[in-house]
């Protein structure tokens, strides 16, 4: 319940200036953009980290603009958190793709044994690049947002997930 209402004021706060420039507009569709963020963050708070970090990936995708995610040190010297920048090459999204992106990204990282992925792992399997699995195997990424942009389609994209894995697993 805890991390409701995490993620309902992290939602709150990300959404502040929509709900500002709209306000004298339409305050049902910000209900709406509201309750849409809502609904797909909840779907991938372990997989970017936080509450917070789930809301703000949303919002990117679907406006198609930079974000920065932060993540806890694994160094645990520096008190302040590492950031890594996400930025979509795909331009805005629809809540649809949005949501497939991030199911296919997060189904790629359990399908290599990580749940729950650093930043630089999250990056990799977004925009392209390499993880190291638990097993030890090296597992190149194209980046599902990067195929995207590529033109191709999801079912494709899920298809050069797989052939990757399946590669890099027997190497």
């Amino acid at each position: 319940m805890r991390s409701a209402h995490v993620l309902a004021g992290s939602l709150l706060a990300a959404l502040a200036p929509l709900a500002t420039a709209q306000s004298q507009g339409d305050e049902r569709a910000v209900r709406e953009h509201v309750a849409t963020v809502a609904k797909i963050a909840a779907g991938f708070v372990v997989f970017a980290g936080s509450g917070d970090n789930a809301v703000a990936l949303v919002e990117a995708l679907r406006e198609g603009l930079p974000v920065n995610l932060s993540y806890a040190r694994a160094d645990t010297e520096g008190e302040l958190p590492a950031v890594v920048t996400i930025e979509p090459p795909t331009g805005p999204m629809d809540w649809n793709d949005v949501r497939m992106a991030l199911m296919l990204a997060r189904d790629a990282m359990i399908g290599i044994g990580i749940s729950r992925p650093s930043g630089e792992q999250l990056h990799a399997v977004l925009m392209g690049g390499e993880v190291i699995a638990p097993s030890g195997r090296p597992v190149a990424f194209r980046g599902v947002l990067q195929m995207r942009a590529e033109g191709l389609n999801w079912g494709r994209i899920a298809s050069e997930r797989y052939q990757r894995q399946a590669i890099s697993r027997v190497e």
